[in-house]
C-alpha cells in the first residue's frame, strides 16, 4: 500500500491515506515516530503494526492517568484497562514496560497503602493485608511491607486505643460486662485485629474499669 497523502486529523492525531482507500489514524506521537511520508509503501504486517503501536499509546496514557491519582497495584491497573475494553495482551505489555520503569511497584503500593490505613484509618494487620490481597498484592509482597512498617503504638497499643473509645461509647448504654466484651470484641476483629488482640485488649479494659469502681 502506499501512501496518498498525510493530513493532520485534530490537535492529538494524524489521518494517514493510502491510495487503496485505506486509512490509518495515529496519534502524533505516534506517527513522529513511525517516520512515515508521502509516497511511502507500507505492508499489510507493518500497517497492523502501527495499528497496534498505536493502541499500545492510547492504553500507556490512560494508564498513567490513573497512576497520576494515586499509586495503584499491577492487578489494580490490569482490571481498569479491561474495563475500557483494551486486549489483554496488549495491556500487559504496557505494564510490563511501566514496571521496568518502575512506574508500577507492588511493594510501593503496599507500603503506601499500609501508612494510610494503619496510621490513618487505624485498620489492624489482618484487615490490612486481606484488602492487599484483594488488590493482587502477593502475600510475600504483603509481608515485606508490613515488615518495614515503624508502628509507634504497636498494634496491641492501637487495637486498646480504639478499644478504649468504643467501651466508653457503651458505657453510655449502660449494659453488662459480657456484652462490652462482645460488643468490643467484635469491632477490633471487624477492624483487623487478631482474635488474641481483642481478648488481651477486653481483659486489660474491664479489668482497669472495675480497678477503678472499687477505688
Amino acid at each position: 500500500m502506499k501512501i496518498e497523502k498525510v493530513i493532520r486529523k485534530d490537535e492529538k492525531n494524524v489521518a494517514v491515506y493510502f491510495e487503496n482507500n485505506e486509512k490509518l489514524i495515529l496519534s502524533e506521537d505516534v506517527f513522529f515516530q513511525s517516520g512515515l511520508r508521502k509516497g511511502d509503501e507500507v505492508s499489510d504486517d507493518r500497517f497492523s503494526f502501527f495499528v497496534e503501536q498505536n493502541v499500545l499509546y492510547y492504553i500507556k496514557l490512560r494508564a498513567l492517568s490513573f497512576l497520576s491519582r494515586r499509586f495503584h497495584s499491577e492487578r489494580e491497573l490490569l482490571i481498569k484497562l479491561k474495563r475500557k475494553s483494551y486486549d489483554e495482551r496488549l495491556i500487559k505489555i504496557v505494564l510490563n514496560d511501566l514496571k521496568d520503569k518502575n512506574f508500577i511497584n507492588d511493594l510501593v503500593f503496599a507500603s503506601h497503602f499500609i501508612d494510610e490505613k494503619l496510621k490513618k484509618k487505624k485498620w489492624g494487620k489482618n484487615k490490612i493485608r486481606a484488602a492487599l490481597f484483594s488488590k493482587g498484592v502477593t502475600g510475600s509482597t504483603i509481608d515485606e511491607a508490613l515488615s518495614g512498617v515503624e508502628d509507634e503504638k504497636g498494634e496491641f497499643g492501637l487495637a486498646l486505643e480504639l478499644g478504649s473509645k468504643k467501651f466508653g461509647q457503651l458505657q453510655k448504654r449502660k449494659t453488662d460486662q459480657q456484652k462490652y466484651q462482645q460488643k468490643i470484641s467484635a469491632f477490633l476483629i471487624s477492624r483487623g485485629f487478631d482474635y488474641e488482640t481483642c481478648r488481651e485488649v477486653c481483659e486489660k479494659i474491664l479489668k482497669y474499669d472495675d480497678e477503678e469502681k472499687f477505688n
